[in-house]
């Protein structure tokens, strides 16, 4: 493993471990598993931060932000319809694994409430973005329909004969 400057290893770990989180879902994310994937050693991680969860925390506030960083380029071309791009991920079934990395953290921010703080925070971004890629929507219709998407990408999962592709383009107006 080449030499990196704090910072720059710092943020290779986080990376890492959002390719981590897509592949195996937050459970999947261990000391271990993160040092496999950069190339190092678990000690490597933990001379990085402080802890698994903090890991986790700072790299799924990553994963969001790259996310609005797409939607929000997505939505800013004249005509494009911000609800449509936003419930794009369940109706593309190529984006199945982004839909399922959700649903991962939904599940995980149960079980581990400083996580669930940062997913909390992290659905306010959302929601925000949301309203800011459509005015009209007041925030409670913006949050609402963000917390709609992560309900419907967990029953995905539960029941996908029942919450398959046609019956999402239903419920999403699509």
């Amino acid at each position: 493993m080449a030499y990196l400057p704090r910072p720059e290893r710092r943020a290779s770990i986080v990376e890492a471990t959002v390719r981590v989180m897509r592949a195996e879902g937050l459970e999947g994310v261990s000391a271990r598993s993160v040092a496999a994937e950069v190339g190092g050693s678990p000690g490597l991680i933990h001379q990085h931060f402080p802890s698994v969860p903090d890991l986790v925390a700072t790299a799924w506030r990553e994963y969001v932000a790259e996310s609005l960083v797409g939607f929000e380029s997505a939505v800013r071309g004249e005509g494009s319809d911000p609800l449509r791009e936003f419930f794009g991920n369940h109706l593309d079934p190529e984006q199945d694994a982004e839909v399922a990395l959700w649903v991962s953290a939904w599940a995980h921010a149960l079980r581990s409430p400083e996580f669930g703080a940062v997913f909390a925070d992290t659905l306010a971004e959302l929601t925000r973005a949301l309203r800011a890629a459509s005015p009209d929507l007041s925030e409670a219709a913006a949050e609402r329909t963000v917390l709609l998407g992560v309900a419907l990408a967990g029953m995905q999962r539960i029941a996908p004969d029942r919450y398959g592709q046609d019956r999402l383009a239903e419920i999403v107006g699509s």
